[in-house]
C-alpha cells in the first residue's frame, strides 16, 4: 500500500455540494468510505503511478500550481465526482449503523423516518450508476489524454496498472 494512502482528494464539503448530503454526518464515518472509494474504483482506473502522483499533489497543495494544470483538471472534473458517488454507494448502507464495543446498533433520527429498503435500495442504484456513468468518463478522457499523464505507463512490481477493459473493449492497458 502507498505510502500517500491516507490522501484524500475528496472531503466532507464535495459530499455536500455534489450529493445534497446534510451537515449533521459525521466527518469520521465519511473518512473509510472515500478511502475504499479511492482504493477499489479510482485506483484500477488511474493505475497507482498516476494516483500517487494526484495525492502527492493535493498533499502538498501544489495541485494549482503552474505546471500542475493537466492535474488540476484531472481531480477536480473527473476524480473528484467518480469518488463523490462511488463514496456515498459504499456509505449508505453503513451510515445508520454503529460498531461499539456492545456490538452493532441501529442509530434513528428522533424527527424523522428512516427509508424503507426499497427506497435505500434505489437511492444505493443512483448512486452507483452515477459513479459508474463518471468512471466511464474519466476512463474516456484519460484515454484521450494519454500524453498529459506519463504516469499512466510507469507503473511496476506491486502497483496496479490502469486497465480500461470494461469500458473500452479492445483497449486494454497495463500487464
Amino acid at each position: 500500500m502507498s505510502s500517500l494512502s491516507n490522501v484524500l482528494m475528496i472531503n466532507r464539503d464535495d459530499l455536500m455540494k455534489w450529493t445534497g448530503m446534510g451537515g449533521s454526518v459525521d466527518t469520521t464515518k465519511l473518512l473509510p468510505h472515500i478511502m475504499t472509494a479511492t482504493d477499489i474504483h479510482v485506483q484500477p482506473i488511474l493505475g497507482t503511478q498516476l494516483l500517487d502522483k494526484c495525492r502527492e499533489l493535493v498533499r502538498d497543495d501544489e495541485l494549482g500550481d503552474a505546471g500542475n494544470e493537466v492535474y488540476e483538471d484531472l481531480v477536480l472534473n473527473y476524480i473528484t465526482p467518480v469518488l463523490v458517488y462511488y463514496t456515498m454507494w459504499d456509505m449508505l448502507p453503513f451510515l445508520s449503523f454503529q460498531i461499539e464495543n456492545g456490538g452493532l446498533f441501529t442509530h434513528t433520527s428522533e424527527n424523522a423516518n428512516s427509508a424503507d429498503e426499497p427506497q435505500m435500495q434505489m437511492i444505493i442504484k443512483k448512486f452507483k450508476d452515477k459513479g459508474e456513468s463518471y468512471g466511464r468518463e474519466l476512463s474516456r478522457f484519460l484515454c484521450d489524454n494519454t500524453d498529459d499523464y506519463p504516469e499512466l505507463f510507469t507503473n511496476t512490481g506491486d502497483d496496479i496498472p490502469p486497465s480500461y477493459r470494461q469500458t473500452f473493449q479492445g483497449v486494454v492497458w497495463g500487464k
